[in-house]
């Protein structure tokens, strides 16, 4: 029994780390959080129980793939994450610790038991490091990177029949695809709300978030801009776009469509997303985001081409 401790241990360590992200001794989107915990995940079943693993290969690689995959289940059990936390925490999870594991592993198997000793002697500095340098980490300034994306589609109808439904845009659940993305836990559009009175609209989401969007600038028939409003923005469904959007690791500028006339049938329809993406690991977030944004406004031009071709052509005064 004593062999399979290290699972149990290294589960409840992940857990820890994670409530303290709760009470801001640590942030999610850090070096600690993603790189240092997982390593040490592959660290702590060697003070339980080092020779099993060094027995066996297999245990090196299965026991932190275990742990990793409990951690998570019951981080989103808990609410704690969702499913598009588990997928961004997933990789880097899961790699560090198989990796940390099999070195360990192959370190202690080729030396003599005065360095297997030293391995874990210590091992109370190791498991607290990431408390430590945590701390430290959250006054390191972040460093910002700006982002643009632009997906572009041919639509046939009138750019002015087009324009109409950019405001309040109609029910997409019947035109839109769905992604690989949908199934990792990201949502799909569904409807805006528009509100002249105070030129916002609201943008509702498959996940059950609600976006708050001021209108920023507009130039009829040819452009469109929006601008989140995190702080009324309804982000509570997803843990996600919670940690993402409301500690600002990812700052949306503009949201903008272009319309540029073809011909007197034809319309290309152009959507520019415009965002900063602030973070201890860039490459990472630039990564995720890249990605899921240019999948959300492929999906979202696609189906606005659908719903809109599908429509009778007919002239509509302009909401403003």
């Amino acid at each position: 029994m004593k062999t399979y401790y290290g699972i149990m241990v290294t589960t409840i360590y992940a857990l820890i780390f994670r409530i303290l992200v709760e009470f801001g001794v640590l942030e999610i989107n850090s070096w600690i959080y993603i790189i240092i915990v997982p390593m040490i995940m592959g660290y702590l079943p060697f003070i339980i129980d080092k020779n099993s693993i060094i027995e066996s290969k297999l245990r090196a690689i299965v026991f932190p793939l275990i742990s990793v995959i409990i951690f998570l289940l019951i981080a989103s059990v808990a609410r704690l994450e969702d499913l598009g936390c588990f997928i961004l925490l997933l990789p880097p999870y899961l790699i560090l610790s198989i990796i940390v594991s099999l070195i360990l592993r192959y370190f202690l198997k080729n030396k003599n038991e005065t360095n297997s000793r030293c391995i874990t002697k210590n091992s109370l500095i190791f498991i607290a490091i990431p408390i430590i340098i945590g701390n430290i980490e959250q006054y390191i300034e972040k460093t910002e990177s700006r982002f643009e994306i632009t997906e572009k589609i041919i639509i046939d109808r009138p750019k002015e029949i087009i324009w109409n439904h950019l405001f309040s845009v109609p029910d997409l659940t019947n035109y839109v695809d769905h992604s690989i993305y949908n199934y990792l836990g990201f949502p799909n559009p569904i409807k805006s709300d528009y509100h002249l009175e105070t030129n916002t609209r609201l943008g509702y989401f498959s996940n059950g978030i609600v976006l708050h969007e001021n209108v920023v600038a507009q130039k009829n028939f040819e452009k469109l801009s929006f601008k989140i409003n995190v702080e009324q923005s309804n982000l509570e469904e997803s843990q996600t776009f919670n940690h993402i959007l409301k500690n600002k690791n990812l700052v949306f500028n503009s949201i903008t469509y272009r319309l540029k006339s073809i011909n007197n049938n034809q319309t290309e329809l152009s959507l520019i997303c415009n965002y900063n993406i602030k973070s201890n690991i860039p490459f990472y977030g630039e990564f995720w985001s890249k990605n899921i944004i240019i999948d959300f406004e492929h999906k979202l031009l696609k189906a606005l081409k659908k719903w809109n071709e599908k429509q009778t052509p007919s002239t509509v005064t302009s909401p403003n």
